[in-house]
């Protein structure tokens, strides 16, 4: 059986609030090239991506492009008071800053929002 290496696939996930669209292109090539664009949202699951296509695939140009839109608002998002007070509290022990930046910097730590 013969196996192609062009194609192109593309999928569309949509949830309450949010758009999730992938797409495959590949061409002929004899090693794998596999270029992925991904929003910088999910740049640190890049690697994953790639490992899981790359299990699949041994040849070709493949572009992997990831595009999420957002389409409503996510009413179910809170704010983990008590853990951005202690991360709060953790980076005044370390360094002198703004309240601004260390609450911003705060809300961006592990378990700052509760979905």
């Amino acid at each position: 059986m013969i196996q192609s290496m062009t194609g192109y696939g593309k999928s569309v996930l949509e949830l309450p609030s949010k758009k999730i669209t992938v797409e495959l292109k590949s061409l002929n090539s004899k090693n794998l090239d596999l270029n992925a664009r991904v929003p910088s949202v999910y740049r640190e699951k890049e690697l994953a991506m790639r490992n899981h296509i790359s299990k699949s695939l041994s040849r070709g140009k493949v572009d992997f492009n990831l595009f999420v839109e957002i389409t409503g608002e996510e009413t179910n998002t809170q704010l983990n008071e008590a853990v951005v007070k202690q991360y709060i509290q953790q980076l005044k022990n370390v360094v002198d800053g703004d309240p601004t930046e260390l609450m911003k910097m705060a809300v961006r730590m592990p378990d700052a929002l509760k979905t």
